[in-house]
């Protein structure tokens, strides 16, 4: 019989539901939710099943937790874990509703290298890089703005994120704006796919390809995951090394 404590089994519960009832298994923002607690706790707890063998997940691909353990052998999902109410007063009327708080959003916190692009001589060995905080629920569209404008660019081409074995691998999977015919099937769409969809843990290192024409490639670097502050606005570019090299060369 699979050992998992009563907080492991709510867990192994909720993606065993989800599964059942969508098709496809949850993403972490989305077992964050159901669990009332933040997406680093999910995704440390997450990594934890995966270390005692009650799950498996592909590295790189969204919604791809699959539950081990039997069906007989799962607890039954019975909802949102509720928080325990204080005994009211005598006579104090009950009127009021108040709505659960929403869970802590997660922070990544990204290094943006520039590695090659049709750049000048003063530009040579030297260290060109960004690093960018934006949020889970945001996507890898607004991820690519943002390096777009840490980068001073001002011409918009096409683009990739490749998140394959290696940084740079065409085989992917690999994710940007579908065309209609599109080069190869598993191709996903940057404007819907976000960050917590994508199973990132610190030390995740993932390819950027920027203009197909001049090639422009980067790499990017997941330094950590944190809790991202309500009052503030992201994505949002928190250090920069190295001057942006222009665009285009006549620049």
């Amino acid at each position: 019989m699979p050992d998992f404590t009563p907080t492991q089994g709510r867990y192994l519960a909720f993606i065993h539901a989800y599964t059942n009832l969508h098709g496809y298994a949850p993403a972490e923002s989305e077992i964050a939710a159901a669990m009332c607690v933040s997406p680093p706790s999910v995704n440390q707890m997450v990594k934890v099943l995966e270390k005692k063998g009650l799950i498996d997940r592909q590295p790189g691909q969204p919604r791809s937790i699959q539950v081990r353990v039997p069906d007989d052998e799962i607890p039954p999902w019975s909802g949102r874990k509720q928080a325990r109410s204080p005994a009211r007063p005598v006579n104090q009327p009950s009127h009021v509703a108040v709505a659960p708080a929403a869970p802590p959003m997660s922070l990544y916190v990204v290094s943006v290298f520039l590695l090659s692009g049709p750049t000048s001589k003063k530009f040579a060995n030297k260290e060109i890089s960004r690093v960018i905080e934006i949020r889970g629920d945001q996507t890898l569209e607004e991820l690519h703005h943002a390096i777009f404008k840490a980068y001073d660019r001002s011409d918009e081409h096409l683009y990739e994120f490749q998140f394959g074995k290696r940084p740079f691998d065409p085989d992917g999977p690999n994710y940007g704006v579908p065309s209609p015919r599109p080069r190869k099937k598993g191709n996903g769409d940057a404007r819907t796919t976000k960050l917590d969809d994508l199973d990132l843990n610190p030390g995740r290192v993932f390819g950027y390809w920027f203009d197909f024409g001049d090639d422009w490639y980067h790499q990017v670097q997941v330094d950590r995951i944190e809790q991202a502050i309500p009052t503030v606005t992201y994505p949002r570019v928190i250090r920069r090394v190295g001057k942006s090299p222009p665009q285009y060369c006549e620049e």
